[in-house]
Protein backbone atom coordinates (compact mmCIF):
# COMPACT_ATOMS: atom_id res chain seq x y z
CA UNK A 1 0.00 0.00 0.00
CA UNK A 2 2.74 2.46 0.95
CA UNK A 3 4.62 1.49 -2.17
CA UNK A 4 1.69 2.31 -4.45
CA UNK A 5 1.08 5.65 -2.66
CA UNK A 6 4.74 6.54 -3.16
CA UNK A 7 4.53 5.60 -6.82
CA UNK A 8 1.40 7.74 -7.26
CA UNK A 9 3.04 10.67 -5.47
CA UNK A 10 6.15 10.41 -7.64
CA UNK A 11 4.05 10.21 -10.79
CA UNK A 12 2.10 13.29 -9.72
CA UNK A 13 5.33 15.20 -9.08
CA UNK A 14 6.70 14.19 -12.46
CA UNK A 15 3.54 15.36 -14.22
CA UNK A 16 3.58 18.65 -12.34
CA UNK A 17 7.19 19.27 -13.29
CA UNK A 18 6.44 18.56 -16.95
CA UNK A 19 3.41 20.81 -17.11
CA UNK A 20 5.13 23.80 -15.52
CA UNK A 21 7.98 23.88 -17.98
CA UNK A 22 9.13 27.41 -18.77
CA UNK A 23 10.16 26.51 -22.30
CA UNK A 24 6.90 27.74 -23.79
CA UNK A 25 7.14 30.85 -25.96
CA UNK A 26 3.96 32.24 -24.44
CA UNK A 27 5.77 32.97 -21.17
CA UNK A 28 8.75 34.71 -22.74
CA UNK A 29 8.58 38.43 -23.53
CA UNK A 30 9.11 39.35 -27.14
CA UNK A 31 12.56 40.61 -27.98
CA UNK A 32 12.77 44.35 -28.56
CA UNK A 33 14.62 45.59 -31.62
CA UNK A 34 16.40 48.65 -30.27
CA UNK A 35 17.20 49.83 -33.79
CA UNK A 36 13.49 50.30 -34.59
CA UNK A 37 11.48 53.25 -33.36
CA UNK A 38 9.11 52.20 -30.58
CA UNK A 39 5.90 54.01 -29.61
CA UNK A 40 7.48 56.07 -26.82
CA UNK A 41 10.33 57.12 -29.11
CA UNK A 42 7.93 58.07 -31.89
CA UNK A 43 5.85 60.23 -29.55
CA UNK A 44 8.99 61.96 -28.26
CA UNK A 45 10.31 62.58 -31.78
CA UNK A 46 6.91 63.83 -32.96
CA UNK A 47 6.69 66.30 -30.06
CA UNK A 48 10.23 67.49 -30.69
CA UNK A 49 9.70 68.03 -34.41
CA UNK A 50 6.39 69.81 -33.90
CA UNK A 51 7.70 72.39 -31.45
CA UNK A 52 11.43 72.70 -32.22
CA UNK A 53 11.25 75.81 -34.44
CA UNK A 54 9.17 77.66 -31.84
CA UNK A 55 11.61 76.90 -29.02
CA UNK A 56 13.64 80.11 -29.30
CA UNK A 57 13.61 81.23 -25.67
CA UNK A 58 15.15 79.36 -22.76
CA UNK A 59 11.68 78.78 -21.26
CA UNK A 60 10.33 77.42 -24.55
CA UNK A 61 13.33 75.10 -24.79
CA UNK A 62 12.79 73.86 -21.26
CA UNK A 63 9.11 73.32 -22.00
CA UNK A 64 9.98 71.35 -25.13
CA UNK A 65 12.57 69.26 -23.31
CA UNK A 66 10.00 68.47 -20.60
CA UNK A 67 7.44 67.50 -23.24
CA UNK A 68 9.93 65.23 -25.02
CA UNK A 69 10.98 63.71 -21.72
CA UNK A 70 7.40 62.72 -20.98
CA UNK A 71 7.94 59.84 -23.45
CA UNK A 72 11.62 59.47 -24.26
CA UNK A 73 12.91 57.99 -20.98
CA UNK A 74 10.69 54.92 -21.46
CA UNK A 75 11.82 54.34 -25.05
CA UNK A 76 13.83 51.20 -25.75
CA UNK A 77 15.01 52.62 -29.08
CA UNK A 78 18.78 53.18 -29.33
CA UNK A 79 19.84 56.60 -28.09
CA UNK A 80 16.36 58.12 -27.70
CA UNK A 81 16.33 58.04 -23.88
CA UNK A 82 19.99 59.06 -23.58
CA UNK A 83 19.76 61.92 -26.05
CA UNK A 84 16.59 63.20 -24.36
CA UNK A 85 18.70 63.71 -21.22
CA UNK A 86 21.20 65.66 -23.32
CA UNK A 87 18.28 67.69 -24.70
CA UNK A 88 17.09 68.52 -21.18
CA UNK A 89 20.58 69.63 -20.14
CA UNK A 90 21.06 71.67 -23.30
CA UNK A 91 17.72 73.43 -22.85
CA UNK A 92 19.02 75.34 -19.85
CA UNK A 93 22.41 76.06 -21.44
CA UNK A 94 23.71 78.41 -24.06
CA UNK A 95 22.35 78.69 -27.59
CA UNK A 96 25.24 76.53 -28.76
CA UNK A 97 24.56 73.86 -26.15
CA UNK A 98 20.89 73.81 -27.16
CA UNK A 99 21.77 73.47 -30.85
CA UNK A 100 24.11 70.52 -30.17
CA UNK A 101 21.56 68.85 -27.88
CA UNK A 102 18.72 69.38 -30.35
CA UNK A 103 20.82 68.07 -33.26
CA UNK A 104 21.79 65.02 -31.19
CA UNK A 105 18.18 64.22 -30.36
CA UNK A 106 17.01 64.81 -33.93
CA UNK A 107 19.73 62.52 -35.28
CA UNK A 108 18.72 59.77 -32.84
CA UNK A 109 15.16 60.04 -34.15
CA UNK A 110 16.24 59.95 -37.78
CA UNK A 111 18.63 57.04 -37.20
CA UNK A 112 15.76 55.07 -35.66
CA UNK A 113 13.66 55.59 -38.79
CA UNK A 114 11.46 58.46 -37.65
CA UNK A 115 9.67 60.23 -40.52
CA UNK A 116 7.98 63.61 -40.50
Amino acid sequence: MIRSLTAVALAALALTACSSSSDTTEDKPKAVDATKLDDAGKLACDDFAKDYKAAVTKQARLDLANKVNKWAPTSKTDRIADSSKVLANGASGTDGAWKIAADTFAQACLDAGWKA
